[in-house]
């Protein structure tokens, strides 16, 4: 196995773990005995988030690359799959990092918005599972 190989399976066990956890906390956070335990979890959950949606980004570009297609083509099911991963990766990334840095890092008159979260969670957790799943799957071609 390459070393190219070997990060990607790094990369999809990552991505897999983040988002099985972020599923996890997803749904059980309702059975914590308090909303600080809760939003403990999240906090150390949105860095683990921060970290798998870039590689989420570095993945779905070269996937996007890979497939390529020329004007004229016939449109196949990889470049679909690449580009509806990129543009979904793009828009959770998006929303992500705007709602996480003024959660965070914002000023004391901008407001976060919480029901964004319950989207971003949910879809980052699909998002990072099919793409660990993709990234596992990924042959020595692809290098």
């Amino acid at each position: 196995m390459g070393a190219m190989q070997a990060f990607r399976k790094l990369v999809a066990i990552y991505l897999g773990v983040v988002g099985v956890g972020t599923a996890a906390q997803f749904v059980l956070q309702g059975f914590y005995d308090s909303v600080d335990a809760s939003a403990d979890g999240w906090q150390i959950i949105s860095w683990l988030m921060a970290v798998a949606l870039v590689l989420m980004l570095a993945t779905v570009i070269h996937e996007s690359r890979a497939a390529g297609h020329e004007a004229g083509a016939p449109v196949t099911r990889s470049w679909l799959t690449a580009k509806a991963s990129l543009y979904a990766t793009v828009f959770f990334a998006l929303l992500f990092f705007w709602n996480w840095f003024t959660l965070e890092w914002g000023r004391g008159d901008a407001m976060h918005d919480l029901q964004y979260w319950r989207l971003i969670d949910a879809g980052v957790a699909v998002l990072a599972v099919s793409t660990a799943l993709r990234a596992w799957r990924a042959g020595p071609s692809e290098d």
